[in-house]
């Protein structure tokens, strides 16, 4: 009995913690979003907006919808798409503070002839909001949308959208297409009599041109990142060609994506801005010089000066050779083991530690040579090999001889000869006794 009436009792119990959920915290929600809604100057749809007018005293700026890009009507610029979407947002969600009724005198708030309106039409029917004078504690401004209801709206909401300028609302992408970075190809870049040709080979960009080489990752990106998401500092279309350098450019850039192939054209520098223009649109403008002082005067700066580049938990096989022999970590699950010794207890900490002094480990100089040359550097056969594997690729690098400030070294894949600093060396000069651990002999 005592049983049944815990139960029934822990049944009332739900129901009320129920009841308080449905009629208290859900139904607050719904409330306050009425209230919110009551609030709102306009109850619209933002996806059927198609066309935005912005009064602030003698400037006027009209905005229209064409497919699905704004145009900013009679200059026919093509505008910046997060911007206009940022005006409407704000639009949409425009609330008053509060509400004046029985105004029959709208002059006295400075709407008898108002010299701020915000209008936009939305499936046919246009909306308008006339702005006036702000109010005593200068925190509002007075509107109305029809001069028969009077309302105080806050002052910065509405600013944030009367004080755009056509420069804020234009598109100002240096290329103004939708570009995706990793759908790029090939980028080319002629500066004077210089040509840089690079090539996206999937597993990383390649330098082509005027050699062949793996390209600094970084780098590149940063280049790509330069033009994509570079944006105009000022337009200038009262200006001509021929003045602004066109005519021998500072430099040219190609971009080139699946069945495209866009141009930029880089003009006379001025102070730290260039003249650009690109192949997409008629107008000159200014960028930052960054987009080509980011690429480095020497190529071999331009090419990655990594020695090896992996994942050190992707890292499944570790080969060492020395004259005096070889010795192999294989990786199993988290374990590592060497090969022919399994026995043998393998420091985990000192295997990663030594992955990430040759993760670390860069190049000083790049080594133009003769291939029937590489014995003199010791490589043909090396002082020391070490080679990485994981489930992607097979990485080697041979050390060879070694002077007073550099190790010369060589990488097959790449073919090419380098130094590292020859402090680097014990880093790479290991045993296989210094991965083992040491037995614990004390009681």
């Amino acid at each position: 009995m005592k049983n049944f009436k815990k139960t029934i009792l822990l049944f009332i119990i739900l129901i009320a913690v129920g009841t308080y959920y449905f009629y208290e915290i859900k139904s607050s929600s719904e409330r306050e979003k009425k209230r919110s809604e009551s609030k709102r100057l306009f109850i619209i749809d933002k996806n059927k907006i198609t066309s935005l007018f912005i009064k602030n005293g003698d400037k006027e700026i009209e905005i229209v919808k064409k497919n699905q890009d704004w145009i900013i009507k009679d200059k026919n610029y093509q505008c910046d798409k997060n911007e206009i979407d940022g005006i409407i947002n704000k639009i949409s969600s425009l609330e008053f503070e509060r509400e004046i009724e029985g105004i029959s005198d709208f002059s006295q708030y400075g709407l008898d002839n108002p010299s701020k309106i915000i209008k936009f039409q939305q499936n046919g029917e246009k909306y308008i909001l006339y702005i006036g004078n702000e109010s005593p504690t200068g925190s509002y401004l007075y509107a109305t949308k029809d001069k028969i209801d009077l309302f105080l709206v806050d002052k910065w909401d509405l600013n944030n959208i009367l004080e755009k300028e056509i420069f804020d609302l234009r598109d100002k992408r240096i290329m103004p297409v939708d570009i995706v970075k990793t759908d790029i190809e090939e980028i080319e870049i002629k500066k004077g009599e210089k040509l840089i040709s690079l090539i996206n080979k999937g597993d990383g960009w390649y330098i082509n041109n005027p050699i062949d080489d793996l390209a600094d990752k970084e780098k590149i990106e940063k280049i790509i990142e330069n033009i994509i998401d570079g944006k105009v500092k000022n337009f200038e279309e009262d200006k001509k060609e021929k003045e602004c350098g066109f005519e021998k450019p500072s430099a040219i850039f190609k971009i080139k994506v699946k069945n495209n192939e866009y141009f930029l054209y880089l003009g006379k520098k001025m102070d730290d801005l260039y003249y650009a223009k690109n192949s997409e649109k008629p107008y000159i403008f200014l960028i930052e010089d960054k987009i080509l002082e980011d690429i480095p005067e020497e190529i071999n700066n331009l090419r990655s000066k990594k020695v090896f580049d992996f994942d050190i938990s992707e890292v499944n096989e570790i080969i060492i050779t020395k004259k005096q022999g070889e010795f192999k970590f294989i990786k199993e699950k988290e374990n590592y083991y060497l090969e022919k010794e399994r026995r043998k207890k393998i420091s985990k900490e000192r295997i990663e530690n030594f992955l990430y002094d040759l993760k670390n480990l860069q190049i000083n100089e790049f080594i133009e040579y003769p291939e029937n040359k590489l014995k003199d550097y010791q490589i043909s056969p090396p002082e020391i090999k070490i080679s990485l594997c994981d489930n992607k690729r097979k990485t080697e690098i041979y050390f060879g001889k070694k002077v007073k400030d550099n190790i010369f070294c060589y990488n097959p894949k790449r073919k090419i000869l380098f130094t590292i600093p020859s402090s680097d060396y014990d880093k790479i000069n290991k045993e296989k006794e210094f991965f083992i651990e040491k037995e614990n002999k004390s009681k």
